[in-house]
This record gives structure tokens, sequence and C-alpha cells, in this order.
């Protein structure tokens, strides 16, 4: 199943390194594009896919918000280096260049946000009850 957006889109969207492969990409763009039919419902999922939508603000903010749900299904493991003595907090990588990755609590923060701006930007095209009440809370706070 195709989504609104493909893999090229999502790297402009966050000027993501094309020293990421793809595959670290795929599998949270697919959860995203599933996670966002799930919310607006499958009609107005496939309207915005469409080559001509009905409504292309719509189809723009959907992609937008597709978009922000493959980032906070994506950067945990983004955000994970694995070692062969195990997961990596710091690396010092050539030239003396120090590489810090975010902790446990900054990489919830950030995927949060994400999450809470795919719920907030769908919000208005949601089927009721699709998006559980506690982030619809958060969304009108």
């Amino acid at each position: 199943m195709a989504g609104l957006i493909d893999i090229d889109d999502l790297r402009e969207m966050f000027s993501i390194s094309s020293d990421i492969v793809d595959g670290r990409l795929g599998g949270p763009l697919g959860a995203a594009s599933r996670r966002l039919r799930g919310w607006v419902g499958s009609d107005v999922y496939d309207d915005a896919a469409a080559l001509t939508p009905l409504d292309a603000d719509m189809a723009a903010e959907l992609k937008l918000a597709e978009a922000n749900l493959a980032m906070h299904f994506a950067l945990l493991g983004l955000n994970t280096q694995l070692r062969s003595s195990g997961v990596v907090k710091t690396e010092r990588v050539e030239g003396d260049t120090v590489i810090n990755y975010l902790s446990p609590v900054e990489i919830k923060q950030l995927t949060d946000q994400y999450l809470n701006q795919a719920e907030e930007i769908v919000r208005p095209y949601a089927i009721d009850d699709s998006i559980d009440a506690v982030a619809l809370r958060k969304i009108g706070e």
C-alpha cells in the first residue's frame, strides 16, 4: 500500500542526510501511513493520495502529518547506534569530532513533539475517536 509521501519526500521535508539508507526510513514511513489512514479513514486518505484530490489543501496537510508521524516512528532508530560493545552514547569520528546522541529523555520529548504535531494537523479531518482522547486533550491545551 503506497503512502501519501515517499522516502524522497521525507528526506526533502526534514533535510535527512543521504548517508541514512532508505531501509531505515521505509518501515517508519509505512507505519505512519497506516496510522494516518486509521485516523482519517480510507476514503479521505485515498482522496489525499489521488493525483487530483478533491481538497488540495487537505491533501497537503495530510502529507505533512504523515511526514511528522514518520519522524515520530523513525527517530529512536536513527538516534540509536549499536556496536559490538553495546549502544553508543558518544563517539569520536575523523578529525577529532565528537558526536553525542540524544538521551532517552530527549529522544522521547522530540518524538512526542512530532506525534503532537501530526495529531494537531489531522484533527480537523479525523474520524471521531480515531485519535485517543488523551492526545486530543493535549492538542487543545
